[in-house]
Parts: C-alpha cells; sequence; structure tokens
C-alpha cells in the first residue's frame, strides 16, 4: 500500500455545489468578510487571516480597496458574458439616458485610459468633460495589487502588471514627462541583503529570477518530489551539468543560452522575423530540436503572449530579446542589482498608475502627495465620480454599446449605453476612447466598418492566472537556497519572491522569520493547437476551476516543493488570491506587426479610427507594458480631440 495522503483544511472549504451556486448567483453574490470559512486558522484567533471572501469562483481578494477586485471577478466575468450572450440591439432599447454629456468618453480605465485621460487633462485642465467607464470594482485594469495582513504587515503583491524600467528624465517620453509631472521618482532603494538573516540572491521583481538573469538570483528548478534530485539549486552556475536531461539536450540550451550565432544577413531582420513563428525560427533556422522550443514555451507565454512558440510571431520573442532575434541579452557578473534596471512597486505597476491618478484627481486618493501616501492610502471612492469633476471614473460600468448618432462622417456625439447595477443607461460624447481590447470592442461598436472588423479578426488574445500566495515567513526557501523557481512537474511554472523596495514606515520585511507572498504565474499553453484554439482552450481551463479547486492544487504543489525544507501549509500560509486574467495578453501571429503578403499590418487599420471613436489599446503596440499602453491611449486621445 502507499502513503496516505494527508487531507487538508482548505482555507474555501466549499463543495462543487456551492461553487455552482455561487456561480449562478455571479454578480449578485454577497460579500463575505473576515468570518468566512478558513481552515488555514488555527483556533487561534490571531492565526485567522482577515479580508474578503467574495464568492465560490473569485474566492479571497484580500484586505483594502483591492481585496474587492482580484482580476476579473464574478462580477466582471458575468457582465462580460451578457456581451456575448444576450441580444445587444434589444438591451440599448432599455437603456435610460442620464441626460450627462461628455466631451470625451473612455472605455476602459486601465493604463491606455489613464494614458488618454491624461493626454485630455493636459490639453483642456478643468474647462471640458470627461468620463472614464471601468467595468471592474476598482480602477487600474491589470495594475491593481493584492493586499494581505499577515502577523502585523502590510504584504502587497501585483495582480498581473509588475516590473518597470526607469525612463530617462528629460528625454521627451511620454512616461518621462509623467513621472516629472505626478512626483514619481527617478531613483528607488531596495532593502538591502542581511547576510546574518539570508544570504540568497533575490531579485527586485517577478521576472528575472528566471531565464534573463537567472544566474544573477538564486533559483530552483523543481523536477518533481518523487524526482532523484527533486531541486537542482542555479542550474545554470555549472551549465547544467547537474539536469537529469540527455547530454545533447542541455548543449542545445547552453547553445541557446549563449545566443552568439547570426542568422540573418539581410538588411530588414524584423520584417523576416514576423514572417515566421519562434518555433520555426528555433528549429528550421537555428536547427534546434522541439525541446528547445518546450523549454522556452512558458517563458515567452508568461511575458509576452500566453501562447506557445509555434503559434506566436518571432518578432514578439525578439521584443523580449530570446534567443536567435538578435536582441542579445547577455548576462554581465560585473553589474549590480540596480545596473539591471528592473524594479517592482510593492503592488506592481500600481504604484505608477496610482500616481497619475493623485495627479489627474487629487482627491480620489486621500492624504498629499506624497510618495508613501501615494502608494498606500485609501481610495475615496465618492470623490471619483461627481458632477463637478472635470474627470469621472464610473466603476462597474461595462459599455455594451458605443455608436454614433446617425453617420460617423456627420455626426455630432456618440452615444455610450453601459451596464452598471442591473440597469442600462447612456450618455453622450463628442468623443470616445476604446482603452478596451478588441475582442470587446468589435462586439460593442454595432456599425464598425468591414476593414476594421476584418483587422480585428486577426488580433488574438491568452489568458494567465496570477497568484499570490501570503505566507508567515520562507525559512523554508532560505533553507532551500533558493528565491525563484522553474516548475517542471505539477501546477504552474515559475514562482519568485521578491526584496522589496523602501517606500517609508510600510516597507516590507525581507527576513526569512517574517511574511512575504510568492507570486506564481500560470500560462495555459496549448502547443499543436492553432493560435485561436490555443486562447480558448486556456481560457476554458482558466474559468472552469471554483476558487476551492485552485486552492487545492496550490497547497498540494507547494507542499510537493517545499516540505522536504520544514513548510507546512496549515501553519505557514496566510492567505492565497487568484487574480484570472482571460484575455492577459495580445497574441500576434506572423505578419501582425508588419503585415503579410503586402497587406498592411491589422493593428495600423485599427489605429486609423472611425469617426469620433478612436481606439488606444496596449494591444495595438503587440506588446501589452504599461508604457505602450499609455502610448496608445495618448495617441488615441490627441487623435480624438479634433472632434472637441
Amino acid at each position: 500500500m502507499g502513503k496516505k495522503k494527508k487531507k487538508f483544511k482548505f482555507l474555501s472549504n466549499i463543495t462543487r455545489r456551492d461553487f455552482i451556486a455561487g456561480s449562478l448567483v455571479g454578480a449578485g453574490s454577497a460579500l463575505l468578510y473576515a468570518n468566512a470559512p478558513w481552515a488555514f486558522s488555527k483556533s487561534n484567533d490571531k492565526q485567522k487571516p482577515t479580508g474578503i471572501f467574495n464568492d465560490p469562483w473569485t474566492g479571497f481578494g484580500g484586505v483594502g480597496d483591492y481585496g474587492t477586485s482580484n482580476g476579473n471577478v464574478a462580477s466582471t466575468r458575468d457582465a462580460a458574458h451578457l456581451i456575448r450572450d444576450e441580444n445587444m440591439e434589444e438591451l440599448v432599447k432599455t437603456a435610460e439616458d442620464t441626460g450627462e454629456s461628455y466631451d470625451m468618453v473612455i472605455i476602459g480605465g486601465g493604463f491606455s485610459g489613464i494614458g488618454a485621460a491624461y493626454e485630455f487633462n493636459k490639453a483642456y485642465g478643468d474647462t471640458k468633460k470627461c468620463l472614464i467607464l471601468e467595468n471592474h470594482p476598482v480602477f487600474g485594469g491589470e495594475a491593481k495589487q493584492n493586499e494581505f495582513e499577515v502577523d502585523g504587515y502590510r504584504i502587497f503583491a501585483p495582480q498581473g502588471s509588475n516590473d518597470f524600467g526607469l525612463p530617462i528624465e528629460g528625454d521627451g517620453s511620454l512616461i518621462s514627462e509623467i513621472y516629472s509631472k505626478t512626483g514619481l521618482p527617478f531613483e528607488f532603494e531596495v532593502v538591502k541583503k542581511d547576510p546574518s538573516k539570508s544570504n540568497i540572491d533575490t531579485p527586485l521583481d517577478n521576472y528575472y529570477g528566471v531565464f534573463w538573469e537567472e544566474e544573477r538570483y538564486d533559483t530552483g528548478y523543481f523536477m518533481g518530489k518523487d524526482a532523484t534530485r527533486p531541486w537542482i539549486i542555479n542550474p545554470r552556475e555549472d551549465r547544467l551539468a547537474r539536469m537529469p536531461w540527455p547530454n545533447e539536450f542541455k548543449a542545445e540550451l547552453n547553445r541557446a543560452f549563449d545566443d552568439k550565432e547570426t542568422y540573418y544577413k539581410g538588411d530588414n531582420i524584423d520584417a523576416w522575423l514576423d514572417s515566421m513563428t519562434y518555433k520555426e525560427l528555433l528549429e528550421k533556422e537555428m536547427g534546434f530540436s522541439s525541446k528547445v522550443t518546450e523549454y522556452f514555451d512558458p517563458i515567452v507565454a508568461i511575458s509576452m503572449g500566453a501562447v506557445g512558440c509555434d503559434v506566436l510571431s518571432a518578432y514578439s520573442a525578439r521584443q523580449l530579446e530570446m534567443p536567435g532575434t538578435e536582441a542579445r541579452y547577455y548576462y554581465d557578473s560585473s553589474k549590480d542589482d540596480y545596473d539591471v534596471g528592473v524594479y517592482s512597486f510593492p503592488g506592481g505597476n500600481t504604484g505608477i498608475y496610482r500616481h497619475i491618478i493623485k495627479h489627474l484627481m487629487p482627491e480620489a486618493i486621500t492624504g498629499d502627495k506624497e510618495f508613501e501616501s501615494i502608494l498606500y492610502n485609501d481610495i475615496d471612492f465618492e470623490a471619483i465620480d461627481r458632477p463637478e469633476n472635470s474627470i469621472n471614473i464610473r466603476l462597474n460600468s461595462t459599455a455594451i454599446s458605443v455608436q454614433h448618432d446617425g453617420e460617423a462622417e456627420t455626426s455630432e456625439y456618440v452615444n455610450v449605453a453601459y451596464y452598471q447595477n442591473g440597469k442600462i443607461e447612456n450618455v453622450k460624447a463628442k468623443s470616445v476612447i476604446m482603452g478596451i481590447g478588441g475582442w470587446v470592442a468589435q462586439k460593442i461598436i454595432p456599425d464598425l466598418p468591414e476593414p476594421i472588423m476584418k483587422a480585428y479578426d486577426e488580433f488574438y488574445h491568452g489568458p494567465i492566472l496570477t497568484v499570490n500566495v501570503a505566507v508567515r515567513n520562507w525559512r523554508f526557501l532560505d533553507k532551500l537556497g533558493i528565491s525563484s523557481g522553474r516548475i517542471f512537474e505539477g501546477f504552474g511554472n515559475f514562482f519568485s519572491i521578491r526584496r522589496p523596495m523602501i517606500t517609508g514606515k510600510d516597507t516590507q520585511p525581507y527576513d526569512p522569520e517574517k511574511p512575504i507572498a510568492l507570486t506564481f504565474y500560470v500560462p495555459f499553453t496549448k502547443p499543436g493547437y492553432s493560435i485561436k484554439e490555443q486562447g480558448a482552450l486556456g481560457r476554458l481551463e482558466l474559468l472552469n476551476k471554483s476558487y476551492a479547486e485552485y486552492e487545492q492544487e496550490i497547497v498540494e504543489q507547494m507542499t510537493a516543493m517545499f516540505a522536504v525544507a520544514g513548510f507546512d501549509a496549515e501553519r505557514d500560509i496566510a492567505g492565497i488570491i487568484l487574480n484570472r486574467w482571460g484575455h492577459a495578453y495580445i497574441s500576434p501571429q506572423p505578419g501582425f506587426h508588419f503585415g503579410k503578403d503586402g497587406n498592411e499590418a491589422p493593428r495600423e487599420i485599427v489605429r486609423k479610427g472611425f469617426g469620433r471613436i478612436q481606439f488606444g489599446h496596449s494591444e495595438l503596440s503587440g506588446y501589452m507594458s504599461h508604457t505602450r499602453a499609455l502610448d496608445e491611449g495618448s495617441r488615441a486621445a490627441i487623435d480624438a480631440m479634433k472632434y472637441i
């Protein structure tokens, strides 16, 4: 007989029946506060996690303003399915006119939307009016944070948008201007490593401990709890010599890591790369086996396109500085952490977003304009949508119809209908910015011209799950000698802790005896299927499990990985938050960036806009990042303001 499997008391303690019932309730689910049925809590009240348990699908959201808005929560999921499944024409007929008229309405309150609002404010100040419709309970898009209260500490982690590079002050870029105008500092400090507490080298963000700066930080490869050697620590320090892989495969990977060969002799490498998938580049041009492609699949998926190398444009891989693309990324051991140039706020790029909001709407975040206040103070939800504001943000508001009043060429305004609190309402706008993804935009503009519709047919998206697990200590990582990990067996692919940024009195601890958040980025790659099928199958997997089911997988995975180092889930886990992003990334196929067969690239067709409606989502850049999102939103606003 085999070993008897230990039964865990899970945080959710929710049955399948509960999940189904809760899913049917959807947007009307009640919020259950700190007395939710947690089980990683001993009888001792001090051990019980505090926070919001939203519903059986969304699960635990943590504490603070973002506790009701972790990823695509049940209410946003259900509103999105309303757009997908209902007859929009009939719904719009029921809309009640609010009597409001705006100079600009922005659909989407993420970085693209706030970039458009920034440009609007720069042009008009308080003299004209703008409305942002945001379908989530909190603004920010993927630039939101999870917050935990653990043993007297506030622990933060990113929901999605994570790291950033510092702009050059005065270089003329939009992001540099935003830093100057909003008070974002051009220099940061992080907590220094204290050898008396731990000798672990930890990245400053959640990505660079895997692949790019893997040799700088302490990274482990988990081969499975039943493997001869479950953990291989820092496998690249001896060029994979300890890895239980065939020598031929190890030699291939080392050649890929070295990235010394040149495969293109022409003068337009970008267009050449955009003519093939990254798998074709790796295998046909570079001569690697499919095993090398499989190694890189989750790396590009979690960083760029959420799909496999077999369908992703090789030019997208160039944007990630992947091997063979002649955008060589070399590890330089002479550099220190600051020279790497990649940082993360405690809650990811939420810190950048909150500075922009505070600049545009000073009362939106309570307190003064000091750095720490902007990062941590409460959102004043009543202040963000008032008649006297020049810019308003209307939360839990899902746009369902955006249509010119008459012909686009001659109309004087656009009707914007949105769903909020079970009602359909309508506002008028002189101009509209679509700061949302094409999968929604094409469904809610009834008279969208055929060229844009066809272009949008070439836009594909893939899902990502971001999991943040707050632990009461990280002695188990310290004992293993790692800060980051690549998972080759079991749930997920990557995890990491971060060395905290110094932010003031709420600077997070960096001590194995104190709490920290582990962030797991989980892609859903389905190699072998078409690009459209990979996204759809991934979303099906992402969305078709309850919080309890994911929780069980995560706890079992952490136990398999860390029990050998003294980890005990019931004792050590303080909370688990899921952030589900069904369309996390644009998935650019060959031809997306520069066109195919002499045809214009689909993104350039969409950028032309449609009358008073302009498109400004970051997907149009082919690489969804906060800087590109801001740039696209700004460009779209400038194009739209000629109608104001």
